[in-house]
């Protein structure tokens, strides 16, 4: 995958979109027949603040941290440390990394849209925990998805910062995406011959031999 974390972001929004008028919800709570979404709300990966401003329920999946996978990262550097050679230079070996979203629904005057909201999207990571490009993509990836466990204070300082008022909210873990490292330069060709050529310098000039 190409350092572009955007595309995860994309990738996670349309999993939501693309299952959310099938999800089970809506035919368990609709009563018989196909599932039929009751709405639908705008799937965005912008900051609570700003998805706040937008009209009509809002379902928020924002990338708020990333951080390195050491553990994944050091099975790169474990061969040439075993060998004690210098190995690749860091620039020309795959970056792992570990991004958090925050998962959060808004609805101005209705809390049942913003609870099914949730629902449905916790629904539909639970149900598919591992995320992959689409066929036909340049560089296939797939990461997987983990419901990650955060203490109330550490959500409300997120929410904090955010200058939004505390909502019910989810952290998911996306890992491991490994960003494509620099392509290493082609050795050059090896040597295998010589052409030479061997001439009586001090004769042409001298216009003949001795």
């Amino acid at each position: 995958m190409t350092f572009d974390l955007s595309a995860i972001t994309d990738s996670l929004i349309h999993l939501v979109e693309s299952q959310w008028p099938s999800a089970p919800i809506w035919s368990e709570s609709g009563g018989k027949g196909p599932p039929s979404a009751s709405f639908t709300p705008s799937v965005t990966g912008l900051a609570p603040d700003a998805a706040y401003k937008q009209s009509g329920p809002q379902l928020g999946l924002y990338l708020y941290h990333v951080e390195s996978n050491n553990a994944v990262e050091a099975t790169f550097w474990e061969p040439q440390m075993l060998n004690d050679s210098p190995g690749q230079p860091v620039r020309f070996l795959p970056f792992a990394l570990d991004v958090f979203y925050l998962l959060y629904a808004y609805s101005e005057f209705n809390f049942i849209e913003e609870q099914q909201a949730m629902s449905v999207a916790m629904r539909i990571f639970h149900d598919q925990p591992i995320v992959r490009s689409e066929s036909g993509a340049a560089t296939p990836w797939e990461l997987t998805l983990t419901l990650e466990h955060r203490s109330y204070d550490e959500l409300s300082r997120l929410w904090q910062a955010t200058t939004s008022p505390l909502r019910m909210s989810l952290v998911y873990r996306a890992s491991v995406i490994l960003l494509d490292a620099d392509q290493m330069p082609e050795k050059p060709q090896e040597t295998t011959s010589l052409d030479v050529e061997v001439g009586l310098l001090g004769a042409a000039r001298d216009g003949g031999g001795s």
